[in-house]
């Protein structure tokens, strides 16, 4: 069995933890913007939206953990994660309130778009995100 040197499978791993993570947010930008079709070919249909849309969304819980690992290190990794997942504790009821009031004047169609605006935002981060470690070295 052929091991990599150290700073080779760390930057394929980066690699791979960005290109998942980019596909899951184009994965999930394509879904939600052609939900509002659905209806009109069916229940199974929406159905498979509907589950498409939650894998994409749970794949960010699988490679949120990866990712803060290899930002922060593993010494602090259960309170470091800890502050990022708190991050929904927040965002949630904003995210509920926020579409209480806006889901009204925009419709769905347009609720699908701020979504995907939101997600589009996040795929900007992940696209040009660049960690150091301590050492100044590239995660």
């Amino acid at each position: 069995m052929y091991i990599l040197p150290q700073p080779t499978r760390c930057l394929k791993l980066l690699c791979v933890l960005q290109t998942c993570m980019l596909c899951l947010g184009v994965s999930q930008i394509a879904f939600l913007m052609t939900l509002i079709v659905t209806p009109e070919v069916g229940t199974a249909m929406f159905f498979l939206w509907i589950c498409a849309i939650f894998f994409c969304f749970s794949g960010n819980f699988a490679l949120i953990p990866t990712a803060t690992n290899r930002c922060f290190g593993s010494q602090y990794f259960s309170m470091n994660y800890g502050l990022v997942f708190t991050a929904n504790a927040v965002t949630t009821p904003i995210g509920a309130m926020l579409s209480s009031t806006l889901a009204e004047p925009l419709g769905w169609f347009g609720m699908f778009c701020v979504l995907s605006g939101f997600t589009l935002a996040g795929l900007m981060l992940t696209y040009f995100f660049s960690a150091k470690q301590p050492d100044g070295k590239d995660v």
